[in-house]
């Protein structure tokens, strides 16, 4: 019965260590995943003739408002682009928050694991 103890033990150690292994694999790449989508919505026009949250420049459209054809374009299409930032800036935060937090617990991880392997080799040594 002891032996069946010691066994489940091991595994269910086993199986909590590759989970871990796991969720900060898991983590980063979700969080990468996010900075991609966030460069990829940013770089999307944010109207006729205007730019884009990472690429502001609105050239055609205050051309056609310093050449009278459209009245007011240009700031519309500033406040579009200022409009579509927000969400382009927090994807871009919140992706680059879950990566450094994956490399985080990775650290620790594998700070513990050297403390752990330091502590049973330690007094076998001495």
């Amino acid at each position: 019965m002891a032996v069946q103890d010691s066994a489940g033990n091991k595994t269910k150690g086993l199986n909590e260590d590759l989970r871990q292994r796991r969720g900060w694999i898991v983590t980063i790449a979700v969080g990468l995943a996010l900075h991609v989508l966030s460069i990829v919505v940013g770089l999307r026009p944010a109207g006729p003739l205007c730019g884009s949250p990472l690429l502001p420049e609105s050239r055609a459209a205050e051309e056609a408002d310093a050449q009278m054809h459209i009245t007011g374009l240009a700031a519309e299409c500033y406040r579009n682009i200022d409009a579509a930032a927000m969400p382009v800036w927090s994807l871009m935060a919140l992706g680059i928050g879950l990566v450094l937090a994956g490399v985080a617990v990775r650290i620790v991880g594998i700070r513990r694991s050297i403390d752990r392997n330091r502590n049973l080799t330690g007094p076998a040594q001495s």
